[in-house]
């Protein structure tokens, strides 16, 4: 089930705490690597999210390859926003 507007609204205000900005209906990591659009929430539910980007932070940790501590984080942090509103 996708998100719902309450999910999205606080997702995206979880992630603006940590530093992300919203820019034109998209929320971008502070790095700039990482973004989420509404084709995103419309595609996956928070728990999917979830799962999805603490899986991709594991897998960036592991590589340790170029800048990985800060695609590590960024991902984790969508992981734990996602996670933040699956009971909203």
């Amino acid at each position: 089930m996708p998100f719902t507007e309450a999910q999205k609204t606080r997702f995206v205000e979880l992630l603006e705490t940590k530093g992300w900005q919203l820019r034109d209906g998209t929320i971008w990591s502070a790095g700039g690597g990482l973004w989420f659009s509404d084709s995103h929430f419309a595609d996956w539910s928070p728990s999917q999210m979830q799962e999805i980007f603490t899986r991709r932070a594991e897998r960036f940790a592991k590589m340790q390859h170029g800048d990985w501590q800060r695609v590590s984080r960024e991902n984790q942090e969508a992981s734990l926003a996602a996670e933040a509103v699956i009971d909203i």
